[in-house]
């Protein structure tokens, strides 16, 4: 009985509105199972979390080692080591809301510029700063030893975030690229189902 007063309704629906229960199909399964499927990449959002986690260690202890050898650095180096700091400071801020925005929320265009910014700009600069060297005596050394440890662990997370965020943007550039086609495919035969639905009522 429920079933035969479901089926009325729809046809009845069908009727003044064609079209209205296409996507309510059984045929159209696939195109509703890809349009849930969920694309983002685990291992590219732990290392992102463990990321952020980590960025206030290695905020100070970069501004503090910085701080304790500036003295100790050729005038040049030390503009070119102000400015790498400062760069990577500020990259790493919006490469961190790019990766979790883009892997989240399945964002193409905000996870190509998390690969980006990663790959061109972020990794260069942190491997700039952990093979820097170091200069001085006493808790500058120490400092520097520090610096070390820290800076390999964030070179660490980078490489991790460049191996899993580049299998993310494959992933979800098929997945959209998937959608399209399939949409396009159900809309192209849309008319010709309407026609036959029509003439069978």
């Amino acid at each position: 009985m429920t079933e035969g007063w479901k089926q009325t309704v729809t046809n009845v629906s069908e009727h003044f509105f064609p079209g209205l229960s296409f996507y309510n199909n059984d045929e159209d399964d696939e195109f509703i199972k890809l349009g849930n499927e969920i694309v983002s990449n685990l291992p590219l959002q732990m290392s992102l979390y463990f990321n952020v986690v980590f960025f206030p260690v290695w905020l100070i202890t970069t501004v503090l080692t910085l701080y304790l050898k500036i003295g100790c650095l050729s005038m040049l180096y030390q503009i070119i080591v102000l400015v790498v700091v400062t760069l990577a400071i500020v990259i790493e801020i919006f490469r961190l809301y790019l990766g979790y925005r883009g892997n989240l929320c399945e964002m193409i265009p905000e996870l190509a510029g998390f690969f980006m910014l990663t790959a061109m700009l972020q990794t260069p600069l942190q491997v700039f700063l952990l093979l820097g060297g170091s200069a001085g005596n006493g808790a500058v050394l120490r400092a520097s030893v520090l610096e070390c440890c820290v800076q390999s662990v964030q070179v660490c997370l980078l490489a991790v975030q460049l191996a899993s965020g580049s299998s993310a943007l494959r992933n979800a550039a098929r997945h959209s690229a998937q959608q399209f086609h399939i949409a396009r495919f159900k809309m192209a035969e849309l008319p010709s189902r309407l026609q036959l639905r029509t003439k069978s009522s």
